[in-house]
C-alpha cells in the first residue's frame, strides 16, 4: 500500500539535497502516481506545495521549540519535520495526533528510531502551544522580519517592494500569493470549434466543476475542484485553452486585427500566441518564436489541439537578430524572460531561486533582446512589451530606455482595458499589483514604431 505522506517526504529530501527547487518535481511525482484516488494526490499536492509556500515560516516555528535548529538537523528529518509541523499549523482537516504518529512511525522506518523521541516531542510541543507562537512584531525594524516569517518570503525582497510599494501594498501582495487560486481559462471565439461561454460553463459544472466568470473578461472563466484539466469536456475539442488573465489581456492591448501579422518572440507555452492567432483568424498570421525544440514542441501542441494553422512555429534564440523578420510585424509581442516576482502564488519555487544578482542579469537579457527584435516592428507598428514581474527595473525603467534609445513612443491603451483597470493605467503602460484585482502581478506597456 502506497503511504502518500512518503510520496511527499521523498520529494522534500529531494529538494532539500539539491538546493534548488525544481518545479517539474511535483508535477512528475503526481504524474508517476496518477492511479491514485483524486484525494491522495490532492493531499500530495497540498502538502508539498504547502511546505514550499510556507517554508520559512514552518522553520522559524520548528526553530522555537526544538534545541537542535533546524539548519543542523539531518536532511531527512529535517524534511519530516517540516511536512509535519505543516499538517499540525495550516490544515485542519488533519488530526495533530496523526501528524505526529505518522511522522514518529516514517523515523523508525528509515532507520532514524533514535530520533523518535526528538521528533515526537517537538511535534507534540508544537500542537499544544500552536496559538502561543510568539512571532516578530510588525512594529519593528521596519516590519521586514514580521513580513518575511509570517509570509515565508525572503528578507530581501521584503525590503526592496517595502521601499517600492510601501509595507501595507507589500503585505497585501504577500498575503494574496499564499491565497489558494482558480485554474483560469480562455474560451476560444471565431475558431470552428469554439461555443458559447455559457454552454461550457454549463457542460464543465455538469461534470462537477466548480465554475465562476472573471469580472475582468467575458471569455475568462475560473475553475476549481479540478483533477486532470486534460480529461474536462471541452479540452480535448480545442474549446479553450489554460491562461492567466493578466497574460490575456497582453493580447487585449496589443488588439491584432484579421490579416494583420503578429511575431511572438519569447512564445512558450503558446498563450499569447494562441490568443493572437485567435484574433488575426483566418487571414492573419503570428510567427511563434522560442530557443529550444521543447519548448517549440509544446507550442506546437497546443496550436494543433486549438486548430489553429496560422501560426508559424520554428526555434529561435530571441537575442539573434532574424533578418526574415524585420519590419515584418504589424504587432511585436515582447513578453521577456524576467524574475516571475508577480506570480509567486502560482510559482513558489521563484522565491527559492530568484537572487538579486540575478535581477541585474536579467536586465542585461532583457536588453539584448530588446535591442536584437524591435526592427521587426513595421514603422507605424505596435510593440507590446510585458512581463510577470513587480520590479520596477525590469518594468518602468526598461519602458524608459526603450523610449530614449529606440524609435518608439508609448500609445495610451486604457480603452482596451476593462472599466475597472481603467484608473491603475498610466499613458501607455500598467502595473498590475497581485490581489489588487484578482490577477496575478504583470507589467504591459504598448509602445508604437516612429
Amino acid at each position: 500500500m502506497v503511504n502518500v505522506r512518503e510520496i511527499i517526504l521523498n520529494i522534500l529530501v529531494e529538494y532539500d539535497r539539491d538546493g534548488n527547487r525544481k518545479p517539474s518535481l511535483l508535477k512528475d511525482t503526481l504524474e508517476k502516481y496518477d492511479y491514485l484516488e483524486t484525494r491522495d494526490k490532492s493531499f500530495i499536492k497540498r502538502v508539498t506545495e504547502g511546505c514550499l509556500e510556507r517554508n520559512i515560516q514552518i522553520d522559524y516555528i520548528i526553530d522555537s521549540f526544538a534545541k537542535t535548529p533546524v539548519a543542523q538537523m539531518q536532511p531527512f528529518i529535517r524534511s519530516l519535520m517540516r511536512m509535519s509541523a505543516y499538517q499540525i499549523m495550516f490544515m485542519d482537516s488533519v488530526p495533530d495526533s496523526a501528524a505526529c504518529n505518522e511522522a514518529v512511525k516514517l523515523a523508525a522506518k528509515h532507520k532514524f528510531s533514535g530520533l523518535k523521541g526528538f521528533v515526537n516531542g517537538v511535534l507534540r510541543n508544537i500542537s499544544r502551544n500552536k496559538d502561543q507562537i510568539k512571532y516578530p512584531d510588525k512594529n519593528e525594524n521596519g516590519g521586514i522580519e514580521y513580513l518575511s516569517v509570517m509570509y515565508s518570503m525572503p528578507k530581501w525582497l521584503c525590503e526592496m517592494w517595502v521601499s517600492e510599494y510601501g509595507f501595507d501594498k507589500t503585505e497585501g501582495m504577500l498575503s494574496f500569493f499564499l491565497n489558494p487560486r482558480p485554474t483560469t481559462i480562455r474560451v476560444t471565439k471565431g475558431l470552428p470549434q469554439s461555443i458559447d461561454v455559457q454552454e461550457l460553463k454549463k457542460n464543465l459544472t455538469d461534470e462537477g466543476v466548480s465554475v465562476s466568470e472573471n469580472s475582468l473578461l467575458p471569455y475568462a472563466l475560473e475553475l476549481e475542484k479540478t483533477d486532470n484539466i486534460r480529461y474536462l469536456p471541452g479540452f480535448k475539442e480545442g474549446r479553450f485553452a489554460v491562461q492567466d488573465v493578466s497574460s490575456m489581456l497582453v493580447v487585449e492591448v496589443a488588439d491584432p486585427q484579421n490579416k494583420q501579422v503578429v511575431v511572438d518572440v519569447c512564445a512558450a507555452p503558446g498563450g499569447k500566441s494562441m490568443h493572437a492567432a485567435e484574433r488575426v483568424y483566418p487571414d492573419g498570421k503570428v510567427y511563434s518564436r522560442d530557443l529550444s525544440d521543447r519548448k517549440c514542441q509544446l507550442i506546437q501542441e497546443n496550436a494543433e489541439r486549438l486548430g489553429l494553422s496560422n501560426i508559424n512555429i520554428k526555434v529561435n534564440d530571441a537575442k539573434i537578430h532574424d533578418e526574415e523578420l524585420k519590419g515584418q510585424a504589424d504587432v511585436l509581442l515582447l513578453d521577456l524572460p524576467c524574475s516571475g516576482l508577480g506570480i509567486l502564488g502560482r510559482k513558489n519555487d521563484i522565491k527559492h531561486n530568484v537572487k538579486p544578482k540575478g535581477l541585474e542579469e536579467l536586465t542585461r537579457l532583457q536588453w539584448e533582446i530588446i535591442k536584437s527584435c524591435w526592427d521587426y516592428v513595421k514603422v507605424g507598428g505596435t510593440l507590446v512589451y510585458s512581463t510577470c514581474t513587480v520590479n520596477k527595473a525590469e518594468n518602468d525603467e526598461m519602458v524608459k530606455r526603450i523610449c530614449n534609445e529606440l524609435p518608439f513612443k508609448l500609445e495610451d491603451f486604457s480603452d482596451k482595458l476593462p472599466d475597472e483597470l481603467k484608473k491603475s493605467a498610466s499613458k501607455g503602460y500598467i502595473q498590475l499589483i497581485p490581489g489588487e484585482h484578482g490577477t496575478d502581478g504583470f507589467f504591459i506597456a504598448k509602445l508604437k514604431r516612429v
